[in-house]
This record gives C-alpha cells, structure tokens and sequence, in this order.
C-alpha cells in the first residue's frame, strides 16, 4: 500500500488510520511518500512515532529518501 502525505499537518491522522486499516487488512507493511521538506530531526521524530504503534514492528525509512515503511506485526 502506498500512501501519499501532503502535508505536515495532515502526517499522523494519515498514518494512525493508515497504519490501523492496513492491519485490519493483514497487510504486511505500508510504504508512505512524504511530499514537503523536512529535516533530519523530523525524520526521526516521524519514524519514533510510527513505531509507537502496538501493531508497528518496525519503521524505516528507504534509501535516505522521502519514502518510508511501517512494517505491521502479525
């Protein structure tokens, strides 16, 4: 599943349904494309978010890019 983030605003509510609906579906990971800028901080603080999710196994992000992967639990 690939999800688009437009904004920062817009960044948790899109992950937290995402990342909830992608688990009731047995998917196995979720890869979302960050569309602003950010800095390295925000980086991490986006992947420590995400991984605070029960259901979250891991986050990544992919090839130092604006791509991330959250990988579900199951």
């Amino acid at each position: 599943m690939n999800i688009h983030i437009n904004s920062k605003r817009a960044l948790k509510p899109i992950i937290e349904n995402n990342v909830y609906e992608a688990y009731q579906n047995n998917e196995r990971s979720l890869d979302f494309l960050v569309l602003f800028p950010i800095t390295d901080k925000e980086a991490s603080t986006i992947i420590d978010f995400c991984r605070s999710y029960p259901v979250v196994l891991d986050a990544k992000w992919r090839f130092d890019s604006l791509i991330f992967t959250v990988y579900l639990k199951h």
